[in-house]
């Protein structure tokens, strides 16, 4: 758990600079789709994410803040042989399996925006911070399981398109990456993450 709130407390304090600032926030559906080496395990485009964004404005076009998100892949593999390395043990698997990858997103990260307060604004933002990955493959009655915490960047485009006076439309896609961590359920030799993730959702605030 320390680890946990040790980045916590550091990206509390990488935005108290901006708190006095006037802030919005977006809560929005993420769909996720594996990329690299990650796809040898988890294959399928998950819908099951969501996120959200605090961000206070810096000016006009800047803003700071935190970026939260979870994501969830779970796939079943029928007949096919998975190999896997568990500390010092490694070896292969046959018969029907289920994987699932849970990752949740804790990063520091900023937007620069385009146009007025009251345009389609189209934007494009920076977050760094960490990304987990606890991954779990079961084969009948057995389960492993493996969690690691990385250090991740998530660079992302998307549009704000203005609804009511307080609130805007927001979409963007996002591009995830956490550097290699620990080690991983399946056989590759850097324990890494990474996906694409489109993502729908409302902003608020002024």
């Amino acid at each position: 758990m320390k680890k946990p709130l040790l980045i916590a407390a550091m990206l509390m304090l990488t935005t108290s600079g901006v708190w006095s600032q006037q802030y919005f926030g977006s809560v929005y559906w993420s769909v996720a789709t594996p990329t690299g080496q990650f796809r040898s395990f988890v294959n399928e485009t998950s819908v099951a994410g969501f996120g959200l964004d605090v961000q206070w404005w810096a000016s006009d076009h800047v803003s700071a803040g935190l970026v939260l998100g979870y994501n969830v892949w779970s796939d079943v593999y029928r007949g096919v042989t998975q190999q896997y390395k568990i500390n010092d043990l490694q070896g292969a698997v046959n018969g029907t399996q289920v994987h699932t990858v849970n990752s949740f997103t804790l990063m520091a990260g900023g937007r620069y925006l385009f146009g007025g307060s009251r345009d389609v604004r189209p934007f494009f933002g920076l977050a760094a911070g960490a990304v987990t990955s606890a991954q779990a493959l079961e084969v009948s009655l057995v389960r492993f399981t493996e969690t690691n915490w990385h250090l991740g960047v998530a660079p992302s485009v998307g549009l704000l398109i203005p609804m009511s006076f307080n609130s805007m439309l927001d979409l963007s896609a996002r591009f995830s990456y956490g550097f290699p961590s620990g080690q991983a359920l399946y056989n590759v030799s850097q324990n890494t993450i990474s996906f694409w993730s489109i993502n729908a959702g409302f902003t608020f605030g002024n």
